[in-house]
């Protein structure tokens, strides 16, 4: 008996273990799709798939971090214009970085509002972190959050944050 269920647990653990390697190839092919230029898409790290329940629901931690990394791009918009003394709009970094960080807070914010309202499990969320170029040339890092559905074999929705 105790061989069937040793070899029953290894079965699930393998089938587990394949789709959620399916699950980050998905992921990870979402992106190379949304690049300006995938031949040069470096992927820094993959987060494990985790439970997520709706789009908005992050743990402490998830916001902590991600708030953090918004204050990091704010200092370094600041570092970089002399604290908007020496703001040029010909800087393409700061421009697309200052873009991508207002795109991202409207995400927060509808995070924040929902925040702490625990819904259904509604399937996977995987975080991305990864390097690319944009459409002018200019390269950036972004840590892109992918949601999944319960079978995880498609993306329902995904948002960036910018890494500077």
């Amino acid at each position: 008996m105790k061989k069937i269920l040793y070899f029953m647990s290894a079965m699930l653990f393998l089938v587990s273990c394949d789709r959620k390697g399916q699950m980050v190839s998905l992921a990870k092919e979402n992106i190379r799709q949304s690049v300006d230029y995938p031949k040069e898409l470096k992927i820094i790290a993959v987060s494990e798939p985790d439970s997520a329940f709706g789009i908005h629901y992050f743990t402490q931690k998830e916001v902590k971090g991600m708030m953090l990394m918004m204050q990091k791009v704010s200092e370094s918009i600041m570092k970089r214009t002399n604290n908007m003394t020496e703001f040029n709009p010909e800087d393409h970094y700061v421009m697309e970085l200052a873009e991508r960080q207002m795109r991202a807070m409207s995400e927060i914010r509808a995070m924040i509002h929902q925040t702490g309202r625990k819904g259904e499990w509604s399937g996977w969320k995987i975080k991305v972190d990864y390097e690319a170029r944009n459409k002018d040339g200019v390269p950036y890092k972004a840590e892109r959050w992918l949601f999944l559905d319960k079978d995880g074999k498609n993306i329902f929705n995904s948002f960036e944050i910018p890494i500077p």
